[in-house]
Formats: C-alpha cells, structure tokens, sequence
C-alpha cells in the first residue's frame, strides 16, 4: 500500500503573479507547490533561456583549470580525457572531445571496462596513459574519491583536473584543479549539476562568451541526455538545459545521437524526457555495462551519417543483450528472496552471488527497490571480492549509510541514493548486518512506505485537451519538477482488462460525471481483487491517445484504491466493520441515555462540506457510524501529511493520542471530547441523545461540522434494519453449528456459507458466545473459528441477551429520531 499526499487541499488557485503571465489556476496551482512564486520564478521556469546560464567561474578553481588547459593547449602538450563507463560519463567525455575538436586540437579519452577495472580512476589506468604519454589528464564524472589515484599520478608527473559532481569525503584528492561545486569551500550556487552538466560549465568557460552562444548547441543536446538520465533535479541551470537542448534534439545537430534516435524509432518532433531516460539512455548504458563505453563516445562525435547508423545499430544490439542478462538475475534475486524469509524483516536488502554480471546489477537493484520499497545492495562476487550496486529511498542516504561502514568496504562511491562499492567476500554477512542496523535507527515503519505526492484533486469539469497542453509547458519532467499527478475519486470501475504478453498491463474504464479509459503498465497487481461495479479513487498522469487519427484524453494509472466495494458482504475490510458495529461484551454496549433537556433543540441536519480539509487539522476527532461514511472519512484523511490514528468503539486509554482520530460505531459517552479542536461527524448519530452528549461535553471553542447529507440517513438506516437477526435465523445457525461442532472460514465466505448477511451473523455469534453456547475468534489471517460448548441445561432464552437487548434499545431510540 502507498501513501498518497495531498500538496494542496482544496480546489486550484491562481496567484496574482501566475494571473500577469495568462496562466490557468490549474497551472499556477502547480507552480506554487514547487515554491515558484515571485513573477522572475515563474518567468525563468516558463522560459528558461540560455541567457539564465551562470557565470562557470563562479565555480572553485574554474579559473585555474581553464588557465591550465589553455596553457597545455598552447604549448602542444599532451592531454588526456579520463571517463567514467555509464551515460554521464560518456556524455561528459564526449563533450570536451566535441570542443577541443572544435578548436582544432587532438586529445585522447580513457573510459575503464566496468567489468574489469569498476568505476574510478585506477591505477593500472594512469600507467597505460602515462606510458602513452599524457602531461594533463582532466577526469569527467569522477575523481573526487581518488585520493591515492591522483597522487600517483602526480609521482608520474601528470597534472590532473578533477571534474566531477558526486559526494565529497572527509578527504579532497591533491589535484592540480578541482571542480566540484558539492565542496565546502564552493560557493556556486547550483551544486546539483551532473557530471556532463561540470563538463559542459568548464567548455563554457573555455569558450569566449559571445561565441559560445553561437556553438552551444554543439554540447547541449548531449548534456541534456546525461542530465536527464543521470536523475539529477530538473531545475534552475539543469531545466535551462533540458529544455533547451529537448528543442535542439528536434533539429538534430548532433549526428551520432540523430541516428539513435531513430532507430530507437522515436519521433524527434516529440522527444521528451521520458524518451531519453526510458529508451535512449539506456542503450548508452548497456553498452557500458556489457565493457563496450567507447561505443558511446564514438557515437557522439561521429559525423558520418553512416557510421553512426552503424554504431546506433551495435548500441541496440548490446542493449537486447543487457535486457536478457537482467531478466537472469533478476529472476535469481527474487529466487533468493523469497527462499530466505530473513529478508522479509530486513529494512535493506543485501544480496551477493557468483557470475552476476557487475554491470547489470544496478538496474536490478533499482527494480527491487522499486517493487519492495528497500533500499538494495546487488554484489557480484568473482575470486573472493564483491563488487555491487546501492540503490535507495526517501530519508535513506545510501552514501553516509557505507560510508559508517567504510572501515569494511574496500571502495566506494555516489550519492544519497545510488552508490557502488567493492568489499571483501568474507565481508559480506558483517556490511549485511551493520548497515541493517543504521536502517532500524534511521527508518520508520512509515518511511517504509512509498509517499506519492499528488498535486490537487482533479475537478473533472477542467479535464480537457488544452489542460493537457498546458502541462506540457511545465516539461521537463524529472527530479523536483515531477510529472504532475492527480487523483480523482470515487469512480465506478465499469470495465478492467489485462495487457501485454505477459498481461503485466492493465487498460479499465471508470465513470464518475464522464467516462475515461485508463491504462497502467506493468500494473497489474493493482486490479487484485477488484469487482466491476466497485467504486475506486485513481491516481493518475493526464495524457492524450491517438490511433487511427482519432484523439482522446487517456489517464496514466500510477495506483488505485478501493473506495467503496459494489458489494459490501464479500469484501474483507466492509465486515471487519460490520463485526465492529456489534457489541463483543457488557463493556462494549451502546449507552442508553435517559437525557431528555435539550432533545427538542437539538439540529441534526448536516451538508457534505466543500473542502472538509480546512476542517482536517491538529486535535480533530472523526467519528463514521456506517460503512459509507468510514470510507469516506479514511478516503480524505490518507491524503493529509498528518499523524492519523484509527479505533474502533473507543480510544484506549493507554493509547498515544495522534494528530487525528478516526473512531467508527463509536460510544459518545466514552470519549475524551475536550481534547479536541473540530468532530467531523461522517455520519448522523444513531441517537439524539448522541447529539446532546456530544455538545454536553465538548469545550466550547470546539467546533463540530456535520459533513452529511439527508441521503446519509439511508446507511443508518440499513445498519438498523440488518443488525437484529429474527428468531428463525438464530436456530437455523445454531443447528448448522451444532451439527459440524467446529468450524473454520474466511469472514468473506460468510454469506456463501449461511445465506445470511455477515452484519446479522456477528449479532448471532456474538449472542451465542455471551449465552456460552460457543466460543468464537477471528485470527490476524481474517479466519473465524467457532468451537460449540457443552450444551446449558437450561432452555435456550435469546431475551436474557444483554448485546440483543442493548441493540433493540438502539434500534428503537434510531427510529424515533430517523421515523423509519
């Protein structure tokens, strides 16, 4: 289960600022939930011009570098770019390869094989260059942890300039220039720029300014490929270049990524963010991860039309390649996963084996940490090392969580939420241990669970394709500038299907005042026991359809709730409530009050409030009285980002008070009502003298909001009408009891076994038990097991039920007020 948020509650509103630019409330709403607000934000993040680029000399030791590098260039020595094998790596070398190509000058590029030498410079690296010859090497996309690397390279007499943008440690490698901006000591003020995006600031301070403008393009598309895959946020310097170099891509300056493009079949008139992460990038990648990286560079500085073809062919060769691969160990993991059940309370997965291909394993721990919500470690082991990949989640800095662990780890490097590393075999159960051990301090049960944040509540009123359109403008989508989602609730689910060869996608239908198609990919665990005729709330990315030139708004399923069952005597969660509504015990009974002051004054009356979230604040008590109006009341209260607790009758004593309280059935009487700020009523009370406790007994500043309607009065009702079992109905079970002496079933076979609606049966069971003429519970597994007792000696007499009388009293105290 995932947990949706709200970033705003209530209907969109349009600021003054958004209004100056002819913006939709729709889309100012949006703007507002990243905190762009003032007109020079919304102007910069609408239309982000290259004229926004900073100054790259802001950036530590930039000037230094560019000094350097224009030094070497001019006194014909030897330069080197060191690479790293993925696609910012790649990207970043072919970057500086494009420029010093630009000015005439011949360089050489060294990316390691990821299957034999693993991320990083490393020593065997700078031998061979240094044998080639090198009197400057300029690392792109790493360095910044090479501490010994680069004093041995100095030993050698190589200058080294370190250009990089992962994590710093406690050490900073003695390098001629370091170009970081995560150091301490640098104060640029964009630090979130990946490694090609360093790459490309340090060409731009190599490049007068003027012609710069003129040969931007010559990098832009390449470093908005890494930009984009590198998952890095989209905003300020990284959105001024994604938008830009998405526009670049269109004409195709570049030849080489041209051609990828194209056999990727994607439509260059429609290229956007999710084409690069999703199809292109990982083509680079694959490349990189089967020891093929220069296959990416030389791809990117190709101008050959054909030969680049050619390349963009092998690239999607290596990627099938890469895919089977990964379908393997993904297929072994999983394999070792559900045969350990260790690993079921593990909060981080750790998982080493021979013959896993190093190069593959972080796609595959992406997708176990995507599936199980963990953070994951994959190791491939080969002669008594590990060598693997980290992947995490929210709240969970995969990088301090090894580096606590550094005194193990042989190597290791990254981000707060992607790292690679290098351990010893023997090593492998204490890292498993330890770094379990710094996840039990610093994740919750609820950091557990996956947060989707969700823009708004979408008025479908406002659904329409120049919405659509609209959204676009926002692109591009990525990391702090997330494709929008909505939800829309209570939806009848009118038709569902599977999809696929392996019908892991789903296509449904769902109506509300329109009907929409939906579609879900890789989704089809989230129609698991789902009815037609169900009512559900969608969580959803707007989108458009277009087949055989006919055009229509389809909503991209990201999760699914049930919002209320069509059928509530089959569905497992409507009777654990209905066994709620029953008495168990002489404690349990509804209170019979004798009030009779203020009866006649008493307002019952309520209205379905417009934005109830105004009302959903600290201190607010929630009370449901049927089925309905419990799933209304936790349909609004999952979306808060507040502390909500759910009881059942009552709140025990012993119980730490949250934000919020949702109780349902509940006894007035037994509730510390003082302590509350609002009591949202989901439902009428079952009684007026309900009505007259509640307002007895609350502090006056408490408000109390009746958010119900006259048609409301239908579900207590209903609960009335069912809840009282009629003579024959107690012998015909009590005879099939006595027959079968013990039985055990699920509580939804209940009506398929007596014919009798679960909401009476519990009134029997629970009768019956307090007559001791059986014993009965329900396990954690929702099974009810009911054992007969030795029969009384005394004739069977239902009057002397306290539960059957309390229920009548209730029963007859709701029809004077709701005169059914």
């Amino acid at each position: 289960m995932k947990k949706w948020t709200l970033i705003h509650k209530g209907k969109p509103e349009l600021t003054r600022e958004a209004e100056h630019f002819n913006i939709s409330p729709e889309i100012s709403q949006i703007l507002k939930n990243r905190n762009i607000n003032s007109e020079e934000e919304i102007k910069l993040f609408t239309n982000p011009t290259l004229d926004y680029l900073r100054d790259p000399f802001l950036m530590k030791d930039m000037k230094k570098a560019v000094d350097k590098i224009k030094e070497a260039v001019s006194d014909n020595k030897s330069i080197w770019i060191y690479g790293d094998y993925d696609v910012d790596g790649v990207s970043s070398t072919s970057v500086l390869l494009t420029y010093f190509k630009s000015i005439g000058y011949k360089v050489k590029y060294y990316i390691p094989n990821r299957l034999e030498e693993g991320y990083g410079i490393n020593k065997e690296a700078i031998e061979y260059i240094n044998k080639e010859g090198c009197d400057l090497m300029i690392s792109v996309d790493c360095g910044i942890t090479s501490v010994e690397e680069v004093e041995y390279a100095n030993k050698l007499g190589i200058t080294v300039i370190i250009t990089d943008h992962h994590e710093c440690q406690s050490e900073i490698p003695n390098a001629y220039a370091v170009i970081n901006p995560k150091q301490d000591d640098c104060n640029y003020p964009f630090d979130m720029l990946c490694g090609c995006g360093i790459a490309f600031k340090l060409v731009q301070a190599l490049t007068p300014k003027e012609e710069f403008k003129n040969t931007v393009n010559d990098y832009i598309e390449i470093t908005t490929l890494a930009t984009i895959c590198d998952i890095v946020p989209l905003v300020d310097e990284n959105r001024i270049i994604v938008k830009n170099g998405l526009k670049t891509m269109k004409s195709g300056k570049n030849t080489g990524l041209s051609e990828l493009i194209k056999v990727c079949g994607v439509d260059k008139e429609k290229i956007g963010s999710s084409h690069i992460g999703f199809t292109i990038g990982p083509r680079i990648n694959a490349a990189g991860r089967l020891g093929f990286s220069n296959l990416g560079v030389e791809l990117f500085i190709e101008d050959d039309k054909e030969k680049a073809h050619e390349i963009a062919l092998l690239l999607d060769e290596k990627n099938n390649d890469r895919q089977m691969i990964e379908m393997k160990i993904h297929h072994e993991a999983e394999t070792i996963i559900k045969s350990d059940k260790s690993y079921q309370d593990d909060k981080v997965i750790v998982l080493a084996h021979e013959g896993w291909q190093h190069g593959v394993i972080g796609i595959v721990a992406s997708k176990l940490t995507e599936k199980y919500y963990k953070p994951t470690i994959l190791m491939c082991i080969e002669d008594g090392q590990a060598t693997g990949s980290a992947r995490s989640i929210k709240g969970f800095s995969i990088f301090e969580a090894l580096n606590n662990c550094s005194d193990i780890l042989t190597k290791f490097g990254g981000h707060e939420q992607a790292a690679g590393l290098s351990i010893k075999e023997e090593n492998i159960e204490e890292l498993r241990k330890r770094i379990n051990e710094s996840a039990d301090v610093n994740l919750s049960e609820e950091d557990m669970i996956e947060e989707i944040k969700v823009e708004y509540e979408l008025d479908e009123n406002v659904v329409d394709f120049d919405l659509i359109e609209q959204l676009r403008k926002l692109e591009p989508f990525g990391m702090n500038n997330p494709t929008p989602k909505f939800i829309i609730r209570d939806c009848i689910l009118r038709d569902m299907r599977l999809m696929g060869q392996n019908k892991q996608h789903i296509k449904i239908d769902i109506e509300k005042d329109n009907r929409y198609e939906c579609v879900g990919f890789n989704a089809s665990h989230l129609i698991e026991g789902l009815k037609v005729g169900d009512k559900i709330d969608i969580l959803f990315q707007l989108d458009e359809n277009t087949f055989m030139g006919n055009r229509k708004i389809q909503l991209l399923i990201k999760d699914i709730r049930l919002s209320h069952p069509k059928s509530t005597t089959k569905n497992i969660e409507a009777i654990k409530l209905m066994n709620k509504l029953v008495p168990s015990d002489e404690n349990e009974l509804y209170k019979i009050s004798d009030i009779d002051t203020g009866l006649e004054n008493v307002n019952i009356s309520g209205k379905k409030e417009e934005n109830i979230f105004e009302y959903l604040k600290e201190e607010t008590l929630v009370i449901a009285n049927s089925i309905n109006g419990f799933f209304r009341a936790k349909s609004d209260v999952s979306l808060l980002d507040e502390d909500v607790d759910i009881s059942f009758r009552k709140i025990e004593d012993n119980k730490k008070h949250s934000k919020i309280n949702l109780i349902f059935a509940p006894n007035i009487d037994k509730i510390d009502l003082k302590r509350y700020n609002n009591i949202i009523l989901y439902d009428y009370l079952y009684t007026k003298e309900d009505y007259v406790n509640l307002y007895a007994n609350k502090e006056n500043e408490c408000k109390v909001i009746k958010n119900y309607s006259e048609i409301d009065k239908i579900y207590i009702k209903s609960i009335m009408e069912n809840i009282i079992p009629n003579r024959n109905e107690f012998v015909v079970v009590y005879k099939y009891i006595l027959k079968n002496k013990e039985i055990r079933f699920r509580i939804d076979d209940i009506m398929g076994i007596f014919k009798i609606i679960p909401l009476k049966m519990f009134t029997i069971f629970k009768v019956f038990k307090e007559l001791d003429l059986i014993d009965m519970e329900i396990d954690e597994r929702e099974f009810l097991r009911i054992e007969v007792l030795p029969k009384p000696e005394k004739k069977l007499d239902l009057n002397s039920s306290k539960i059957l009388k309390n229920l009548n009293q209730i029963k007859e105290k709701a029809i004077e007020i709701y005169n059914y």
